[in-house]
């Protein structure tokens, strides 16, 4: 077995050059409760909308040799998700495909293992995985790693019809580092452990990259039953106003039509008097007239 200090030269994406409110009270509770009720139902739609996880890509078979095949135009024709031309993965070849199909139903991820003992000469080794991997149409999702166990190179190369966090170039770096690992810390390079370690990573990144958007998506249906019980609570405060408006003019109707029974009621009491003392002084006259007329005939 050739020894060689084992490298990363380049890694990244595909598409890349470097691949890296009484009544009135009872009506406002009930408003107040519907609207409450449709705020909640509301933000519960919204986040069984948003947390809904897309199609499994565990429905498609995790058969390593299922996988697509293509023509890297340079001299290697690849016809399975593992190529292994020197037998480095030897008898761990069956553990190393149980990883390849536990990390696609975990992760919806395609890993295809090349190893070569050169890459293509005279290109550039990262640009050469780019487009051997883009040239065998990969499904959306797949990772590549490709070995040149001579030339002491390793490359991992990542298909652009991938999500985004599979496609960052920290994501690239640390698979790459991943891969390496195993290849460089004992005497000589663990091929089997190398492809394993790269499966884990994946595994390790996918879990974070979901953990990372639910939590976004907490943040969001939070934000979004919030502005709904805001909206509630403005709606609320409307409708009790206009409710207590029209009360309160309802009220000033009253209040001034009893006022003006009252003024009413004074004006006649007062006409009444008037009346009473007239009255008074015509009887009073009459008596002064009869006793003046009696004084009269007795003189």
């Amino acid at each position: 077995m050739r020894t060689k200090q084992m490298t990363a030269i380049h890694s990244g994406n595909v598409d890349e050059r470097t691949t890296r409110e009484g009544g009135m009270g009872t009506t406002f509770g009930i408003r107040t409760v519907m609207w409450l009720a449709v705020a909640a139902f509301v933000a519960f739609m919204l986040m069984l909308a948003m947390s809904t996880p897309a199609a499994s890509a565990a429905d498609e078979s995790a058969t390593p040799s299922q996988q697509g095949t293509g023509s890297s135009g340079v001299g290697v024709t690849v016809t399975d998700n593992i190529t292994d031309t020197e037998n480095l993965l030897g008898d761990n070849l069956g553990k190393v495909s149980d990883a390849l199909s536990a990390t696609k139903k975990e992760t919806g991820v395609t890993v295809r293992l090349l190893y070569l003992p050169k890459f293509s000469e005279g290109q550039d080794p990262d640009q050469w995985a780019a487009n051997l991997l883009k040239d065998s149409n990969p499904a959306p999702n797949t990772v590549m790693l490709a070995v040149a166990s001579e030339d002491g190179n390793l490359v991992v190369v990542v298909s652009s019809n991938s999500d985004e966090w599979l496609k960052r170039q920290d994501t690239v770096d640390s698979l790459s580092q991943a891969a390496l690992n195993p290849l460089t810390k004992g005497d000589t390079p663990d091929w089997s452990g190398s492809a394993i370690a790269l499966t884990d990573q994946i595994k390790t990144l996918h879990e974070s990259s979901s953990t990372s958007r639910f939590s976004n998506v907490g943040i969001i249906v939070f934000i979004a039953a919030l502005a709904v019980l805001v909206i509630a609570a403005v709606v609320f405060v409307v409708l009790h106003r206009r409710g207590k408006s029209r009360a309160d003019r309802q009220l000033a109707r009253r209040e001034r039509r009893r006022s003006g029974r009252r003024s009413r009621a004074t004006e006649s009491g007062a006409d009444a008097g008037s009346t009473d003392k007239g009255d008074s002084r015509s009887d009073k006259d009459s008596a002064d007239i009869q006793e003046t007329s009696s004084a009269e005939d007795h003189a």
